[in-house]
């Protein structure tokens, strides 16, 4: 038998050829699809971890108890040898110490923390040199940053002292990357604090002070120290583990250290959720283009070898008759094929290697390694064992079928329900595949393929549609005299063998179209959803002392309102309640990123949500202020119940209520209540009359309002009788308990009568600087009509209510669920410090220094991105990262469906010549001889066409491209045509020079044995 087979791969070393190079592709798309995810698995890892929060990639252990001495190096010590017992692999371990006090130098003192860690040296830059271990005795040496000092006004060589320890400069530093995870964020190198001028430097003067790794002191009982280690997953931590078992490391780490009473946290599981996220649709997404490319793989090898197969019909049916058992001829069939395919299961993992790493080099963010393992051996084997499988099944008619059919020249058409089976099996996996993709949720299982599923299903019914019209037409065609294209349209449709090469055609067109479609689909949401989310060409965090200063410091920066703009944001859509965006609004226009699908105009919102002020503020500037008031109430009843006087202020540095130093007594009386923020300008914004328990009814006469300096100085009038009386300029806070009166000269005053009873909030009255309710633009997804109030947390996270005046599909920033206001509105009605974060949006045209500037305005900035840094971020995930392997399975599959077509004319190229060489010598003209293959490729490039459209409408809502399954803008439902040709194009033109070179070497054929 052996002998048989070789010489039968002997005699049919093409077709032995073809099933080695198919199965091999089946093996290499099989053997790179586990490649790829595993590299593109480790680029996943490799950019959360640095995206990744300080808190969320390390795991800190910190001795129980403390130390006399300075802060040094505990390696030896018994933590430290626990330390290095408990941490498993794939951890780099920084060991610590810390004390903290207070630093005093010449100029000034600071808070800080005394500390020492290893490494340190490595990261900074320094002025002079790091410190080194001293003896006993010796004044220790640290190093300070270039802040501290500045505020200690202390240089290279210079002494202070930290508590009662007196220490030596040794050096001053910078860190040269404030973002390496070494520094933990803000916990050594500390941000400055808001409203002072700061540099681009990092850090303040509240930066940590290092100290050497041993510094005995004489008395090492003045300070005491605790010995800490910081565990920093690295790129390592996930080599040989998968994300479940390092979960369980984590946690047996966290259960030792804490019966060592280390107090081990760690945010480690929250990155570990988002990898596994990724991982998992990457895996997901990838098993799309795997099976595409193994699919289409096994279609071929089933065309190829079916058409071979039927060539072999006639000698097949004399071995039957010569008594061949059938078992012996399945050995031979067996035995033939079994040889190239178990050949391409090694080639085809180191082909499928080779495509993962040059794919990689290609797709992916970062390098990541591609490596040969169990599991690409085991895929490419799964590829290889369904090619062999699919030889067999292209054989198995032939096999089982009698001597009578086996001697026909045509085979018989197949009937019944065995003609139908394999369409009905398609048909219903695409059927319950799309049914499950359509019911929502996260897709998996069979909606993973819907894709591919629907195009095969879709392929196959066409393909038989396609056979029936081509014996139809081409029947009619003959009849009319039509012999070039009749006779192309007949012998195309008597080979049944055509139908799942145009099935295979259709499959290859159509999952191009549609993958390049999802990918350019994919390309626009990202942008989209990049500009709706940042707002604004770049946006700048900072901290400010308030919204006033937010306000100001930006208008310093840009007094023309061209290029900056300040922006509170608060609330979150996946939160309660209703996000909120306070802007500048009359800048908002010229700033903010325009997009269609805010379905408004920023111009009108920003007007809208801005109308004119209902009163001026009322500007306040002394260190005193002075209410000349006069009360009327019992005083005796109110024996051990306060009445006592609030006046709620606004300044540079925030929002606060200040109290008069005395309690409200009847009669006439001026109470002072002590302002020292209001040197600089500062706004009153309400009057309020503290008294939670009124036994009896309380009249209060608001008769002035001065502002002084200091006890004593010269006063200035802010707000005479009059102006006080006039309700116009004023708003009731408590209707319900309280009544609003004035009284004109000659004594004018405003009056408060507070009725009898428990007051749940002080009486009072708010400054008109502000229209009220607040003017709000908002999404019609929160279901209030216009012009209608909806409630909401204002900028100070107080409950408030707003005038809707109109609505919108979606607003900058905060995309489908949200409203807008007016920044400098919402803060004059704000009672409360600031919420939220701040922001300073700026277009394209700030200028370079613009950071400074900000800076030089006592803004700190915290982070700095651009639409093009958030639009990166969405390409690193793994969804996109999975259409990148699809595009690329796509491009692979019109490759493989060319060589289908090659393979399929190659098996039935000497029937096709013989039967064309006897017709020209019986007169056909030579322009009739033709392969007919060019029909085949204008019917698969229409079907699949047709296909890419239904599977479109069909699966476009459950493609996932974002790793959170959302997006605050409208995904696009269609591709741009453009592109779309662009990827087709090439497609089509690869499969008609194919046909065309085929139908040449037909023609050639048939000239050289016909003579003609």
């Amino acid at each position: 038998m052996l002998t048989i087979i070789w010489a039968a791969l002997a005699a049919r070393r093409a077709q032995a050829a073809a099933v080695l190079l198919l199965a091999l592709l089946a093996s290499a798309a099989a053997a790179a699809a586990p490649s790829y995810t595993a590299a593109a698995g480790q680029a996943l890892w490799r950019y959360e971890l640095s995206t990744a929060q300080p808190n969320e990639r390390r795991v800190r252990f910190a001795e129980p108890v403390e130390h006399a001495g300075m802060p040094g190096d505990p390696t030896r010590t018994v933590f430290a040898d626990k330390v290095r017992q408990l941490t498993p692999a794939g951890f780099d371990v920084v060991l610590g110490a810390r004390s903290g006090g207070v630093a005093t130098g010449r100029a000034g003192r600071v808070t800080s923390n005394l500390t020492y860690r290893a490494g340190v040296c490595e990261r900074v830059t320094v002025t002079g040199a790091c410190p080194r271990a001293t003896a006993r005795g010796q004044a220790p040496e640290v190093m300070v940053s270039t802040h501290t000092a500045a505020r200690l006004g202390v240089a290279v060589g210079d002494q202070f002292t930290f508590g009662l320890v007196p220490v030596r400069v040794s050096g001053v530093y910078q860190p040269q990357d404030v973002q390496d995870p070494y520094w933990l964020g803000e916990e050594f190198i500390r941000p400055p604090a808001a409203d002072t001028t700061s540099t681009s430097i990092p850090g303040s003067a509240e930066d940590a002070i290092f100290s050497a790794e041993s510094s005995p002191l004489v008395d090492d009982d003045v300070i005491l120290f605790r010995s800490t280690a910081d565990l920093y997953a690295t790129e390592r931590l996930l080599d040989g583990r998968s994300v479940p078992d390092l979960r369980a490391t984590i946690a047996v780490l966290e259960r030792d250290g804490g019966r060592e009473g280390y107090g081990a946290g760690n945010s480690l599981p929250s990155l570990l959720d988002r990898v596994t996220l990724q991982r998992d649709q990457l895996a997901d997404g990838v098993a799309l283009g795997a099976g595409l490319l193994v699919l289409l793989c096994w279609l071929v090898l089933f065309v190829a070898v079916g058409s071979a197969t039927d060539q072999r019909r006639p000698e097949q049916g004399l071995l039957v008759l010569r008594g061949v058992q059938r078992r012996r001829l399945w050995a031979l069939a067996i035995g033939e094929h079994a040889v190239p395919v178990l050949v391409a299961i090694p080639l085809g993992c180191l082909a499928g290697l080779a495509a993962a790493d040059l794919l990689a080099a290609r797709a992916l963010p970062t390098h990541a390694d591609v490596a040969v393992d169990a599991t690409t051996i085991v895929f490419a084997t799964i590829g290889a064992v369904g090619a062999l499988a699919a030889v067999l099944l292209a054989q198995a008619r032939m096999m089982s079928a009698p001597v009578v059919d086996l001697l026909r020249r045509v085979p018989a058409r197949v009937r019944g329900w065995r003609a139908t089976i394999g369409d009905v099996v398609a048909v219903s996996i695409a059927v319950a595949a799309v049914v499950q993709l359509r019911s929502g949720g996260s897709p998996s299982g069979l909606a993973l393929v819907a894709p591919i599923a629907g195009a095969l299903a879709a392929g196959v019914l066409l393909a038989r549609v396609a056979m029936l019209a081509g014996a139809a037409v081409g029947a009619a065609l003959l009849a009319r005299g039509r012999t070039a294209v009749g006779l192309a349209l007949v012998q195309v449709a008597r080979q049944p063998r055509f139908r799942p090469l145009i099935a295979l055609l259709t499959v290859a067109v159509a999952m191009l179209a549609f993958t390049v479609a999802t990918s350019e689909v994919a390309s626009v949401a990202y942008r989209d959803r990049s500009v709706v989310e940042s707002g604004a060409p770049r946006v700048v965090e900072v901290d400010a002392a308030s919204r006033a200063h937010l306000l100001a410091a930006v208008r310093a920066v840009d007094p023309e309102g061209g290029f900056a703009m300040a922006a509170v944001v608060s609330g979150t859509p996946a939160g309660a309640g209703t996000p909120l965006l306070a802007v500048d609004s009359d800048r908002l226009a010229t700033v903010a990123a325009p997009h269609p699908s805010y379905g408004g105009s920023l111009t009108d919102i920003a007007r809208d949500i801005r109308p004119p002020a209902p009163g001026k503020p009322v500007q306040l500037r002394g260190r005193q202020l002075i209410m000349a008031l006069s009360a009327d109430f019992d005083a005796k009843a109110f024996a051990g119940n306060r009445v006592r006087l609030a006046i709620t202020i606004s300044g540079r540095n925030g929002t606060r209520v200040v109290l008069a130093r005395d309690d409200i007594k009847p009669d006439r009386k001026n109470y002072v209540l002590q302002v020292p923020e209001c040197t600089r300008d500062c706004r009153l914004v309400k009057i309020e009359i503290d008294a939670p328990v009124v036994v009896r009814d309380v009249k209060i006469r608001l008769e002035e309002l001065r502002t002084a300096e200091a006890e004593g100085a010269a006063e200035t009038v802010v707000l005479t009788g009059a102006q006080l009386a006039d309700l116009q300029r004023w708003r009731q806070l408590t209707p319900d308990t309280t009544f609003l009166d004035a009284e004109s000269a000659p004594r004018a005053a405003m009056i408060i009568d507070i009725l009898e009873g428990r007051l749940a909030k002080p009486a009072g009255v708010g400054v008109v600087d502000a229209p009220f309710p607040l003017p709000i633009y908002l999404t019609r997804s929160k279901g209030t009509g216009l012009g209608r109030s909806h409630p909401h947390d204002g900028v100070d996270g107080t409950p408030t209510n707003g005038s809707v005046r109109g609505l919108v599909d979606r607003l900058p920033r905060l995309g489908a669920t949200g409203l807008i206001v007016d920044l400098e509105y919402a803060d004059r009605l704000s009672v409360a410090s600031q919420t939220g974060t701040e922001e300073v949006w700026l277009t394209q045209s700030a200028p370079p220094d613009v950071l400074d500037r900000l800076r030089e305005q006592g803004l700190v900035v915290r982070g700095d991105r651009t639409i093009p840094q958030v639009q990166a971020d969405f390409d690193r995930q793994g969804a996109a990262l999975a259409l990148r392997f699809n595009v690329f399975a796509a491009l692979a599959g019109v490759l493989i469906g060319a060589a289908g077509m090659v393979a399929t004319a190659s098996a039935e190229q000497r029937a096709r010549v013989a039967t064309l060489v006897a017709l020209r010598r019986q007169g056909l003209p030579p322009r009739a001889v033709r392969g007919g293959y060019g029909w085949l490729v204008a019917f698969a490039v229409g079907s699949g066409a047709l296909v890419t459209l239904v599977i479109w409408l069909l699966t476009r809502g459950g493609q996932r491209l974002f790793s959170d399954g959302r997006s605050p803008v409208p995904i696009p439902d269609w591709p741009t045509v453009d592109r779309l040709l662009l990827a087709a194009v090439p497609a089509v033109v690869l499969f008609a020079l194919t046909a065309v070179v085929l139908g040449r070497i037909i023609a050639a054929s048939v000239r050289r044995r016909s003579g003609r």
